[in-house]
């Protein structure tokens, strides 16, 4: 009944489609339940798979299996042969109707895909075997086989290249993990049965194919059924294989001598076997279990896997919906291109003019700040206009942020504080003394009571070398700021269909930034050489001018008043006719430069 059922046309048909979806998606995020043939290097792998399938393999003395190889085994009732290709290289698929010849194809494509030597590829190759005496159509997937120290001409690091294809195959929960262990070792000290318990602690998913079963040691029935010293307890059980041995090889014994010797073997060693049931020996057993198990684990994810399919169907078909249509002609290129272009300018142009919605500038980071004031009255006539934001120390909202022309608005506005800020306390103790100095040094040169008017330049020019870091820096942030927010733009409105052309146009725009900021510092150097000419047309100028003026005479007039109430009546009659100590003409004069220099900076470079 259970032979029909793994025989029937639907269990085939199934079989035969997972096989299918698993060469096709081979790379995708779609795992597909299959069987997973692992062990150590030199445990009988080939041997078992041979015995499974009646199909000699290549053999080596170090490592043979270098990639992966998918075996389909299938029944047929007509002439045997086989079918195997790689998945690169000679991806033709090749016939061999002399089955003895499949190993050298295999040793072939191995070398193609892995190259010579002994690396590992994890590229498959895809071997069919269409046969009388298959029992039941089964597709095995054997890997590496695990090896420790790297042989000459091998990557150092080969051990850990086979852990992580291993790691590949079983980790998924649909793979079933067949293990190939000889009867003499400790199960649980196998490599492959601790990197299949990291993904499956409860052991739900691995049984064992007990290889080189004529090396039993005693307790073999006991181990075989998962109790006793060195056994593992699975939820699929051990079937233990008799492997053919060199000397049999080298007599070219047929695989079905080899069943015949395998069933007469536990027959023979009654005594180490008689108590172990039959489904626990002989490839037969072994055949069957994996078979029946494959069509268990196909039934049941079958539908899940459809179900992802289709959903990774839809979003493909999603993303081939937005590809444009195919261009045949220069006009229809230059028609796209133009169109793109235009989405562009659009888009910069609602950036400029504030329009929300649009995609969001990007945030400029350590914008000047003030970190000086200096108090005068007549500030609030000269600079009425930057007073009213200095209130918010520099921050934009997030509604500003996306309008680029308020934005270099707002930079510009923070670059004249900064200007501002730089320059001197000209009204200082320290610099009266430094204005002296100057004025002592062109002594003999004018009157007195008329400064030099080289004193004034020469100050002013030496204040005039703090601007260009001030000026440069302007330059970098709105550069900085223009090259994020022009080149996201860009990004939205330029498809990544057309990369080349993208990628060229990118280009474009970042040389032609850089062009525009290379010559804006040429012209910030041409304005600051300009300014080194003191000169000015500007009312406000004179008009701060007197404005200190008078608002020194009258805090002079308020100290006499002051001093002469304090005097008591003989001394304000000495006061009367006492004449007051002229202010020095250097004192007089630095005065007027210090009210000049001031003025002249805060008409310049305060609006």
């Amino acid at each position: 009944m259970l032979g029909e059922q793994l025989n029937s046309a639907e269990s085939r048909s199934l079989l035969s489609a997972i096989d299918k979806m698993r060469e096709l998606l081979h790379g995708e995020k779609i795992t597909l339940p299959e069987i997973v043939v692992v062990g150590d290097q030199s445990v009988g792998k080939s041997s078992v798979l041979e015995a499974i399938s009646g199909v000699q393999l290549p053999r080596a003395q170090n490592i043979c299996t270098r990639c992966p190889l998918e075996l389909r085994m299938k029944t047929t009732e007509d002439k045997e042969y086989a079918i195997i290709r790689g998945a690169v290289g000679s991806t033709t698929e090749k016939r061999f109707d002399d089955l003895t010849k499949i190993a050298d194809e295999v040793t072939r494509l191995t070398v193609e895909i892995a190259g010579k030597g002994v690396n590992v590829s994890a590229n498959p190759i895809y071997l069919t075997v269409y046969k009388r005496d298959i029992l039941y159509d089964l597709t095995l997937i054997d890997l590496p086989g695990i090896t420790r120290n790297a042989l000459p001409g091998q990557a150092e690091n080969i051990h850990q290249q086979i852990l992580d294809l291993i790691n590949k195959y079983i980790e998924p929960s649909t793979a079933i993990v067949l293990h190939v262990i000889p009867a003499s070792v400790d199960f649980t000290t196998s490599e492959s049965m601790k990197l299949a318990k990291v993904f499956d602690p409860s052991c739900e998913r691995q049984l064992i194919g007990v290889s080189k079963i004529d090396k039993y040691d005693k307790g073999i029935a006991e181990k075989l059924q998962g109790r006793g010293l060195g056994s593992m307890e699975l939820q699929l059980g051990c079937v233990a294989v008799l492997n053919r041995n060199q000397n049999e090889i080298d007599q070219n014994i047929s695989f079905d001598e080899m069943k015949q010797r395998e069933e007469r073997f536990f027959i023979d060693n009654k005594q180490a076997f008689e108590h172990l049931p039959d489904e626990f020996k002989g490839s037969k057993q072994l055949v069957r279990r994996l078979a029946t198990i494959q069509q268990e684990r196909i039934r049941s994810t079958f539908p899940d896997i459809i179900k992802r399919l289709r959903k990774q169907i839809a979003e493909k078909k999603a993303q081939l919906k937005k590809i444009p249509a195919s261009m045949n002609t220069e006009s229809e290129c230059w028609t796209t291109f133009q169109s793109m272009i235009n989405i562009y300018r659009e888009s910069i142009s609602d950036n400029v003019k504030g329009e929300y919605g649009q995609v969001a500038s990007i945030n400029i980071t350590n914008v000047p700040t003030t970190s000086k004031n200096v108090k005068d009255e007549s500030d609030s006539d000269i600079n009425f206009n930057f007073t009213l934001f200095e209130s918010d120390e520099g921050s934009l909202s997030n509604e500003d942020e996306d309008h680029i022309a308020y934005h270099i608005y707002h930079l510009q506005l923070e670059f004249q504080k900064e200007c501002r800020n730089s320059f001197t306390d000209f009204f200082s103790s320290n610099y009266q003394k430094v204005v002296l100095r100057e004025i002592d040094r062109t002594a003999g040169v004018s009157l007195p009571n008329f400064p030099s008017y080289q004193i004034i330049v020469g100050l002013f020019r030496k204040e005039l070398q703090k601007l260009p870091d001030c000026c440069h820096e302007l330059v970098e942030k709105i550069h900085e700021y223009m090259s994020k927010c022009l080149l996201q733009l860009f990004d939205e409105a330029f498809s990544n269909v057309y990369r080349r052309l993208k990628d060229r146009l990118k280009e474009v725009v970042i040389k032609q930034l850089n062009d525009v900021k290379e010559k804006l510092s040429e012209r910030v150097l041409e304005i600051l050489d300009t300014e080194r000419r003191v000169f000015t047309l500007n009312h406000y100028y004179m008009d701060t001018i007197n404005k200190l003026k008078e608002k020194n005479k009258e805090e002079s007039d308020d100290h006499q008043a002051s001093v002469k109430a304090s005097l008591t009546p003989m001394a304000k009659n000495s006061m009367n006719t006492t004449a007051y100590a002229p202010v020095s003409n250097e004192a007089q004069a630095a005065n007027d430069i210090q009210i000049a220099l001031h003025s002249y900076s805060k008409v310049k470079y305060s609006y």
